[in-house]
């Protein structure tokens, strides 16, 4: 028999998926660019949000650099754009840790539509720990160390989602583009 999720991890929902329930939000106004859709710099405003309620909950956000020092730096992040946002658009992010170390996490989040109920966007990031006063990589002190350790043991049976790892390219082909075109 199967373990079924915890409803709640560090005062995140949890989904069926097993991934946290990070934030819930409305595309504003402002996030709108000339096309009538949601920015591309919206979207990474979003994430980001998402990003920093997450290390709040799990111990290392914002409010916690007076008293650790430490917090997170982003050292790769990735988007995919799967279905358009509009004005109004009701979202949803969630988020997963696909890996952790002692100073560093591999985590995806995914934006839905709520009123469709499809995936919007996928991003995927990794985090580093930072050492405030070096500003250089650090491990991860004994909370936060603890919570993404803990969240990655709760999610880690769950499939992996299908756009970790994308990377980004076009088929080269030099018959057609005359050669190299670096």
């Amino acid at each position: 028999m199967s373990e079924a999720a915890p409803r709640q991890l560090f005062g995140f929902e949890t989904a069926g998926d097993g991934d946290l329930l990070v934030i819930r939000e409305t595309v504003r106004e402002d996030w709108l660019d000339h096309n009538g859709h949601m920015n591309v710099a919206a979207y990474l405003i979003a994430f980001d949000s998402a990003v920093r309620t997450l290390c709040t909950g799990l111990g290392i956000g914002p409010d916690q650099i007076p008293l650790s020092g430490k917090t997170i730096f982003v050292g790769q992040a990735n988007i995919v754009y799967r279905n358009e946002l509009v004005r109004g658009s009701r979202i949803r992010i969630t988020a997963r840790i696909l890996a952790v170390t002692d100073g560093r996490a591999h985590a995806c989040l995914s934006m839905f539509d709520e009123d469709r109920d499809v995936l919007a966007a996928f991003n995927e990031q990794l985090f580093v720990c930072a050492d405030m006063a070096t500003r250089r990589p650090c491990p991860f002190p004994p909370v936060p160390n603890e919570r993404f350790r803990v969240v990655f043991d709760a999610q880690r049976r769950f499939p992996v989602p299908k756009f970790v790892g994308r990377r980004i390219g076009l088929e080269h082909d030099p018959a057609r583009h005359g050669g190299d075109v670096s």
